[in-house]
């Protein structure tokens, strides 16, 4: 049936176009994923049949082997894309024991003309014209207005074109200067290194310009267009190159390949942006964090050499980007700023603050004093004017735009994050198990001493830029988990903390708010609030009351407080019985300087075994986990992730094993966690991150 319908036709009242895989449903246009886009072509080609969930595994995912529930899960998400319920059905009923069944009516979207004919055939096409000119005018008037209203800021995006659809992940977006290539990186499927590529939009073809067994990331272009800078590493080094790319774009991955300088492979690559004749800015990272430096580079003779670097007071950087002499950053958990480069040396008094939010991906704007921003949407800035421009399908990690040919790539696409386990006997072997469902992201969790109990903070990707956590809750003799309940929106927890008896759960949420769930009960009640700053929060030994320091104002003082669990309710306790010096096992990282504590003492104690930048990245990516005889730590050696433990008695480290691929940057801290006696550890790893680049155009090129 479909072959018919030429690849774009109705469902009820929605538009769908697989030919671009998108939907438009209420008016609004959504991208369709390709395992959905699949999924909705064998149910409509067997309309009015029950298909049953071997035939979409075997469909969907051919030759490889996934749960069951990654089918309802794939039901569940094309149903929300289609504004489809399990409740109500008008698309998609599941049929019980059975399957799933297309129960819509499918026709063929009509073209404008036949939309006009239609009308003609019962009120005459004088009144259909009539109508479409109404139409027409009543359109033109409401843009007009629309378009003073949002101060000369461009709506609605032309047209959006997917360029890549393949297994696997395409990152690191870059156009060239003049508009006609955009340089990424990509994760084939099954590999474990990005090689780098280029898109001609002009022939609309692909040329793999590197794949040289390294991981060849962060592309980005000179001014005058002739040269390709990026990273290429291996598991223990690290070089930032030159790629010489003048002449025919067939010869490029011979051409002449000049190393700028060293990096450090347990770093996540940065891009250098040219912002005036040899000077570029760049990002690195020491003792403190990450920073920002200018790099003076010379390509005389067409021999790049790097003769100055000075670095810029411009720290924790997360993302950053530079249009002619106008530098756009953002500061990790405060917000977008703005800086012209000629007031490097007056940053802190120069630099304009555009957003106290934080987002996944931002750009300069393909119109004057314009921002592009993104998260699971993306959105166009000016002033204090902010417009949705798109919807994307996952979230949108990476933006880049040529505003000269007023076009965008971006990024989106889903990242499996997951927790596994690990039972280290006394020999270090090491029997790796999943612990979540793979069709979720879960981000936070915390073990109980004995590792029987494990409690995390999960959140699907949706199309809005407040997700909703949802904790759940595993006990080891179960096989499946609990939902113990949902954070109010908006509420983001960073920290999870059992009660000794594990009778409850305490959550800190980013905004310093404290919620109990109880695990009978299952009702997340908020108990903390009104406090600008909570620290060094932790349970009694009997499990039945919380302490915790707050401050009442940002300015104030800290206040000692305990939570009593039996009467709910907070007391204000004399700060000088306070005692928060507790042991490193007792602590969690609520506490003042508890992550630096931690890292510190393991680069001291390591620092004659591992490179210490090496181990300071690696730090940074995974939190640790303190127990009775040591620490647990992962090492990132170029894209694998090494699990170790140093055992403090001793005075010595054990590799316990390889646990899987750093694929991509932007997920916040990774984790692991350890049981007391450390026979039981559990970690999150991304898994499985697939995106997609898709091409924006905005009006008349």
């Amino acid at each position: 049936m479909i072959e018919s319908l030429d690849k774009r036709f109705l469902i009820n009242e929605i538009l769908v176009d697989l030919s671009n895989l998108s939907v438009c449903v209420d008016g609004s246009w959504r991208s369709i994923e390709a395992k959905h886009a699949v999924l909705l072509r064998l149910l409509i080609a067997n309309k009015g049949q029950a298909v049953s969930r071997e035939v979409i595994l075997d469909t969907v995912w051919p030759g490889t082997i996934v749960s069951d529930n990654s089918v309802s899960q794939l039901v569940v998400q094309l149903r929300k894309l289609l504004g489809d319920s399990s409740s109500e059905s008008k698309i998609i009923k599941t049929v019980p024991r059975l399957g799933y069944q297309c129960i819509a009516q499918i026709e063929k979207a009509p073209t404008l003309l036949e939309q006009i004919e239609e009308l003609s055939r019962g009120r005459g096409v004088q009144f259909a014209l009539l109508g479409f000119f109404i139409g027409l005018l009543v359109t033109v008037l409401a843009l007009f207005i629309a378009e003073q209203w949002q101060s000369d800021v461009q709506q609605d995006p032309v047209s959006a074109t997917r360029i890549t659809s393949s297994p696997g992940a395409e990152v690191f977006v870059s156009f060239s200067p003049n508009g006609k290539y955009l340089a990424y990186s990509y994760l084939a499927e099954g590999a474990d290194q990005f090689d780098l590529a280029v898109y001609d939009l002009e022939t609309k073809t692909t040329h793999t310009i590197k794949n040289s067994g390294y991981s060849e990331e962060s592309a980005s272009w000179s001014l005058d267009g002739n040269w390709l800078i990026y990273s290429r590493s291996d598991p223990v080094s690290c070089e930032v190159r030159a790629l010489h790319v003048k002449g025919p774009i067939e010869m490029w991955r011979l051409a002449r390949d000049s190393v700028l300088g060293n990096c450090n492979s347990a770093q996540d690559s940065a891009p250098w942006f040219e912002y005036r004749a040899g000077h570029f800015i760049t990002k690195s990272w020491d003792k403190a964090g990450t920073y920002l430096q200018s790099v003076e580079v010379t390509f005389a003779d067409n021999n790049p050499m790097v003769i100055n670097i000075v670095a810029l007071p411009i720290r924790d950087v997360t993302h950053y980007q530079v249009d002619q002499q106008t530098l756009l950053y953002q500061i990790k958990e405060q917000g977008v700023y703005q800086l012209n480069l000629n007031q490097l040396t007056e940053s802190e008094n120069q630099k304009i603050t555009l957003s106290k939010q934080s987002f996944s991906a931002l750009s300069h704007g393909y119109q004057d004093d314009t921002i592009m921003l993104a998260k699971q949407n993306l959105s166009v800035l000016k002033g204090r004017v902010q417009q949705v421009l798109y919807s994307g399908f996952g979230v949108i990690s990476e933006i880049d735009v040529n505003a000269q040919l007023r076009v965008s790539a971006h990024t989106e696409g889903v990242a499996e994050i997951n927790y596994y386990q690990l039972d280290v006997d006394s020999r270090n072997k090491a029997a790796q198990k999943q612990l979540t469902s793979p069709a979720r992201m879960d981000l936070l969790a915390a073990l109980s001493g004995d590792g029987a109990h494990f409690v995390y903070a999960s959140v699907t990707t949706k199309n809005n830029d407040a997700p909703q956590f949802e904790l759940w809750h595993k006990h080891a003799f179960r096989p499946t988990s609990s939902l113990l309940g949902t954070m109010p929106q908006g509420e983001v927890p960073i920290l999870l903390l059992l009660s000794p008896n594990n009778e409850y759960l305490a959550v800190l949420s980013k905004s310093h708010k404290v919620y109990l769930i109880s695990s009978f009960i299952k009702e997340v009640k908020k108990v903390v609030d009104n406090f600008t700053e909570i620290a060094d929060l932790h349970w009694s030994q009997d499990g039945r009351k919380l302490y915790y320091r707050a401050k009442p104002a940002m300015e104030a003082k800290w206040q000692a407080w305990q939570f009593t669990v039996s009467q709910g309710r907070s007391e204000q306790q004399p700060l000088a019985t306070y005692f928060p010096d507790l042991p490193l096992t007792q602590k969690n990282s609520s506490f003042v300087g508890y992550k630096e504590q931690v890292r510190e003492y393991l680069i001291t104690a390591l620092a004659e075994i591992f490179d210490i930048e090496q181990l300071r990245g690696s730090l940074s990516l995974y939190q640790p986990a303190v127990y009775r005889d040591g620490v647990y730590f992962v090492l990132k050696r170029g894209h694998q992730l090494v699990l170790y433990r140093y055992l403090s008695s001793a005075n010595k480290v054990e590799e316990i094993q390889s646990i899987g691929l750093h694929l991509y940057a932007g997920v916040s801290e990774l984790q692991i966690l350890a049981s007391f006696d450390g026979r039981h550890v559990i970690f999150n790893r991304i898994n499985n991150y697939e995106s997609d680049i898709v091409l924006l155009e905005y009006g008349n090129r």
